[in-house]
């Protein structure tokens, strides 16, 4: 047979990024976690009456779901709308915290999930995005507020929703390839109780935009608040 010309592989080659078709979030768009709860109690005490309207955009936005036993799906859809993977987290509808302890503590992902269940291949390769990435392209104008958490950011909206707020997923999310995305735009940081430093160090090589780090925590919150970890949605 002819001899077939190997092409030298690219080392750098990078592996191709998983999608999750979409309709799963649409099929798990959901009021009825306790998440979601808690979030319209809390606006309810802050709004009123408008307090519907705001959930309802919070909604459609985030596009927030729900699994059978009441934990909230916060999606992770990129900037081409294309979903990334689905966060699957357990909040006590009381007080918003997160349930820690017992079987409902742990963080399950949608993408695993759907391995399990053989819906994605065994190879399917997870590559998170920034939580509200898909919201850039709708707000092009907009400063663009950076949190840790997914709760922070929904809530931030909630109140001041003149910006854009999008969460890491977790401090130590504050990679480049995934902050490379807000790029030309004007980003506000607002770390948690116990990240500040980092952050602030994350920022100064954020060259391709506009970095301003809040201290606000830093700056006013107590030992013992600090100790807690507070956020900005907690200080909210």
């Amino acid at each position: 047979g002819q001899r077939v010309e190997q092409k030298p592989r690219q080392v750098s080659q990078p592996s191709a990024v998983g999608y999750i078709p979409s309709h799963y979030v649409e099929k798990s768009k959901s009021v009825h976690s306790n998440f979601f709860r808690f979030l319209s109690t809390l606006l309810t005490a802050y709004y009123g009456s408008k307090a519907r309207e705001v959930v309802t955009r919070l909604l459609e936005e985030y596009r927030l779901g729900a699994t059978r036993d009441g934990a909230v799906i916060f999606w992770q859809i990129d900037s081409n709308n294309k979903v990334r993977t689905g966060k699957v987290m357990h909040y006590n509808p009381e007080d918003g915290h997160r349930i820690k302890g017992g079987q409902t503590s742990a963080v399950n992902w949608i993408h695993s999930i759907l391995k399990k269940q053989r819906v994605l291949a065994e190879d399917w390769q997870l590559s998170q995005c920034l939580f509200g990435e898909h919201l850039l392209k709708t707000h092009p104008d907009k400063v663009v507020v950076l949190v840790e958490s997914e709760k922070s950011a929904v809530i931030g909206s909630a109140i001041f929703a003149d910006y854009v707020w999008l969460a890491t997923g977790g401090k130590s999310q504050m990679r480049e390839e995934k902050l490379r995305v807000l790029s030309g735009r004007t980003v506000l940081l607002f770390p948690d109780a116990d990240a500040y430093a980092e952050w602030k160090q994350r920022a100064e090589s954020m060259y391709f935009c506009k970095v301003v780090v809040s201290d606000i925590i830093e700056r006013n919150a107590t030992p013992k608040q600090k100790e807690a970890h507070i956020d900005i949605a907690d200080w909210i």
